[in-house]
């Protein structure tokens, strides 16, 4: 074998060590664009029997009104799948939503195959894709508040590397797809749908379904939660279950219908419970007035402000009472008051406390569960039972005194401002 000049030698080892560190690079970029796509989810790894319901809407107004009252009877929170058109004709429907607290997922504009696969079409390109996007959650936004990202499904279910890195682009980071489609839009039977979930549930399952008037899931949807709920399942949405909190660390009350889990579940049971603060009538979500993670209960709602109280799990109660009574502030007993003798009179807000009700106070949560009086003691008729009662109300509650009703807690009961004022918001 003829020997090669030391100057060839270099160049050779230049060349290899060239191609090497090109095809480093190259495996670098393919790493990098691969760390920047959407993660797509068809099913999520659950342990327990639970189970997300989702609901596309891109068609017409259909059964909305159907399947959200469906859903608040059976206390079951949902994800629902939004174009950006369907917003535009329907803000009444998508306000609801967000207001009694459940999910909304970015389903585009327009409806039109990113990848062009089920159409027909040429691709869009990622600057339709973009606009797809962004005209979407500026509408939703306008609308409740809520934004969007990171969630997205794909029109048709159609997507690609391509689609994925556009996503990701622009913040989508996760790609919403399902594990079992009812089929529901092409006309199948009631009973089928539910046979068919029935079928291939599995703990983690996403069900797709559909709002519009073609689709015969809102028909078979108390049918299909029942027969779930009576195989062990129990319901959550998309985002509880990215975010961990559809977990074990969660309590379920079959009296409304909905689960408490994590802070709020601590809070509960560490400062009062069912006594102070009764059952949940919502599930978690975020309020599009304040931003803040909400729950409400009976008699109270609960609101998440991390950082504000560690030792309260970070838990503040809404100012229910106040809120209840605005209109009355400065009339009759809600105008401050002259100190009593033989009571704790609160200058901040110029009443008293006395007598039972200050007991109460002072033992079963004071300043940081009632807050300060905001008026003094009155007859009021409760709007439950239509009986009138000895009264006062706090910032965050209203007692009222039920003769012989509960002895160790000096007769005291809570009113229900929270259902109270939640019927006011729906």
């Amino acid at each position: 074998m003829p020997s090669v000049p030391r100057r060839a030698r270099r160049l050779m080892a230049g060349l290899v060590l060239a191609n090497l560190a090109a095809g480093l690079l190259s495996q670098a970029a393919s790493v990098a664009a691969l760390a920047q796509r959407a993660t797509t989810i068809r099913v999520f790894a659950a342990s327990e029997l639970v189970v997300a319901l989702t609901f596309d809407a891109g068609a017409d107004r259909g059964y909305t009104e159907l399947i959200l009252d469906t859903l608040a009877v059976k206390g079951v929170g949902a994800s629902f799948g939004l174009t950006g058109q369907w917003a535009e004709a329907n803000p009444d429907l998508v306000q609801r939503m967000a207001r009694e607290g459940h999910h909304l997922i970015n389903h585009s504009w327009s409806h039109r195959s990113f990848t062009g696969r089920s159409t027909g079409s040429a691709p869009l390109s990622a600057a339709e894709r973009a606009e797809e996007l962004r005209r979407t959650e500026e509408l939703i936004r306008q609308l409740t508040g809520v934004e969007l990202r990171p969630y997205f499904r794909p029109p048709y279910g159609d997507f690609d590397d391509s689609v994925l890195a556009d996503l990701a682009a622009n913040g989508y980071t996760l790609n919403i797809m399902w594990t079992i489609d009812t089929l529901g839009w092409t006309g199948l039977p009631t009973e089928e749908i539910i046979q068919r979930v029935l079928a291939a549930a599995e703990p983690g399952a996403i069900v797709l379904m559909h709002v519009g008037s073609q689709s015969q899931d809102a028909v078979a949807l108390p049918g299909l939660i029942d027969q779930l709920r009576a195989r062990g399942y129990r319901f959550a949405t998309v985002r509880d279950l990215v975010e961990g909190r559809a977990g074990p660390e969660s309590r379920y009350f079959p009296e409304t219908g909905h689960w408490v889990g994590h802070g709020f579940l601590r809070y509960w049971e560490r400062f009062g419970g069912l006594a102070v603060f009764g059952y949940p009538l919502t599930e978690e979500y975020q309020d599009p007035g304040t931003g803040l993670t909400t729950q409400w209960f009976e008699r109270a709602r609960f609101e998440w402000h991390p950082g504000a109280w560690p030792e309260r799990n970070d838990v503040l109660l809404g100012r229910l009472g106040a809120e209840v009574v605005t209109e009355r502030e400065g009339i009759g007993p809600f105008r401050p008051a002259q100190p009593v003798a033989g009571c704790t009179y609160f200058p901040q807000t110029g009443h008293n406390l006395c007598g039972g009700f200050r007991a109460y106070w002072e033992r079963f949560g004071d300043l940081a569960v009632y807050g300060y009086p905001i008026s003094e003691e009155f007859q009021e008729m409760n709007p439950d039972d239509g009986r009138v009662y000895t009264v006062q109300y706090f910032e965050r509650a209203r007692f009222e005194w039920h003769p012989g009703a509960w002895p160790e807690r000096w007769d005291v009961l809570l009113g229900r401002l929270g259902a109270q004022l939640l019927v006011r918001r729906r």
